[in-house]
């Protein structure tokens, strides 16, 4: 590896950042300030963006965030189901033993959830990741679901977080009732060339590395390369030092970035 040649004390682009370690751009503290707030109104929102974009990592700071004293979050990424199987996997992460029948699993959910809200005083959090997989029967499902006394009281926060054909597919008329509903919309979309640079810089220095490594032209060829979305950065990073490593380079220039290019779309 080339962590010994530039003096890192791990490989800085890495999946499994700790809480602490995440990146905090600004843009991420936005949409971190509308899911928390979507969690207290217990309202509904959609989060969209290309694979790699930040979604994921936006969704594990908002878990690390709440306190499960206050909030019972439940997290659905196996998406690609029918309703019934849909129902019945709410009623496993809410530990209730269901029924035969969609009916029946349905009742049953909203009856554990309004005990939830009402006699434990929590939040109930429904994260659906993955959600464009979703298949239109069960997004029709949300708003029946969050239906609690004639549709006036708020008992369920959900959070629909999926890629950009998400939005596409809440379009459809017979999915306007779950639209009009949907109080807190957010589209990530890759960092800019500073924030990627930003991004670099921090990668690096939880690795152990203060100083700077990668010239001001090997970042803006990293970031023409990767449109700033945050895994494709991670991935083509990881490249350019194995690259600059070999030659022994002390600094990344826009070569090593080319060549890591032409390695990752091999």
């Amino acid at each position: 590896m080339y962590t010994h040649v530039f003096g890192l004390t791990r490989p800085p682009f890495e999946r499994g950042l700790e809480s602490h370690e995440l990146f905090r751009a600004p843009m991420l503290d936005e949409l971190h300030s509308r899911l928390r707030y979507l969690v207290d109104r217990r309202a509904l929102g959609l989060l969209t963006g290309e694979p790699g974009c930040g979604k994921s990592t936006a969704l594990r700071r908002l878990r690390d965030d709440l306190h499960p004293e206050q909030v019972r979050a439940l997290y659905l990424h196996d998406t690609a189901v029918n309703p019934g199987d849909f129902c019945r996997q709410i009623a496993f992460e809410l530990g209730i033993d269901p029924s035969w029948t969609r009916a029946l699993i349905m009742r049953e959910v909203r009856q554990e959830i309004e005990r939830l809200t009402t006699e434990r005083k929590l939040t109930v959090l429904l994260v659906l990741d993955e959600a464009q997989a979703l298949r239109p029967d069960v997004l029709a499902l949300l708003p029946m679901l969050s239906n609690f006394d004639w549709d006036r009281d708020a008992r369920l926060a959900i959070l629909l977080a999926g890629q950009n054909g998400l939005r596409q597919t809440l379009r459809r008329a017979h999915l306007e009732s779950l639209a009009q509903r949907i109080t807190v919309r957010y589209a990530l979309r890759g960092l800019d060339r500073d924030t990627t640079q930003l991004y670099l810089e921090h990668r690096l220095r939880i690795a152990g590395l203060d100083r700077p490594l990668f010239t001001e032209p090997a970042v803006e060829a990293l970031w023409q390369s990767s449109q700033g979305v945050m895994r494709r950065i991670d991935t083509l990073a990881h490249y350019t030092l194995v690259a600059a490593a070999n030659q022994r380079a002390t600094q990344i220039d826009p070569e090593h970035v080319i060549q890591a290019t032409e390695e990752t779309r091999a």
